[in-house]
């Protein structure tokens, strides 16, 4: 599903991610124009897994995650989105990751990872 953008206009029912885009919110009690959605099927037994970044200072990417998620994909997700976010959002490397215990997340090569760049990210297990 595509995003709708919107140059050029400033408006509260925007949303402004880190990586120059904009995204549209409906606000509650909003109205739903129907040439403003996109229809859905639903299906049973589907699923998806996103991940996503966001932090009190701005909004990150959100991706889809097409496979399971193992040690060396969760490292990849790590160096090639979260790495680049963080030093963008924080730049004086103030910012806290917190991530809970999943197996991925406690797998040797990702916690040496971290350790090689405790300078530029700070862990929270």
């Amino acid at each position: 599903m595509s995003v709708r953008e919107f140059p050029g206009r400033m408006n509260p029912d925007f949303i402004h991610h880190v990586d120059g885009r904009v995204r549209v919110r409906r606000l509650a009690g909003k109205q739903l124009l129907p040439s403003c959605t996109a229809g859905h099927t639903q299906a049973s037994g589907g699923g998806i897994m996103l991940w996503e970044t966001f932090s009190w200072a701005a909004l990150g990417p959100a991706f889809v995650v097409e496979q399971t998620m193992q040690s060396a994909n969760y490292l990849n997700i790590i160096a090639d989105q979260l790495h680049p976010y963080m030093a963008f959002v924080f730049p004086t490397g103030n910012g806290i990751f917190q991530q809970d215990n999943a197996p991925c997340h406690k797998a040797r090569i990702v916690l040496e990872w971290f350790e090689e760049h405790t300078d530029e990210l700070n862990l929270t297990l």
